[in-house]
């Protein structure tokens, strides 16, 4: 008898470690937005292990999405194209003037 075959698919969206969620979660009060994290998600095709939602305070809309990827850190504005970074931080640097 032969054993399947089966080939590990890596999600799309890879865990965070704790200090970023740390990071995101006092950068996000600080900016008076919510922060909401969803575990294993599917969208079409693509698995994610985590992804950051943030959100106006008081809005049920949101404005951006942001999860690890074998890449980097990708943010996915509400409307536009996502953004691609090494490391989280440099993804709130810029995220700042958009808050503002």
């Amino acid at each position: 008898m032969q054993i399947p075959r089966t080939t590990a698919i890596t999600p799309t969206g890879l865990s965070f470690a704790v200090p970023d969620l740390l990071m995101v979660q006092a950068w996000a009060d600080y900016h008076d937005l919510q922060l909401v994290i969803e575990l294993d998600s599917v969208a079409g095709d693509d698995e994610y292990e985590e992804i950051i939602n943030l959100t106006l305070s008081g809005s049920s809309f949101r404005r951006w999405m942001i999860w690890r990827s074998r890449d980097g850190i990708v943010v996915q504005p509400r409307v536009g194209r996502p953004m691609l970074f090494d490391v989280l931080a440099d993804a709130l640097e810029v995220l700042i003037p958009l808050v503002d």
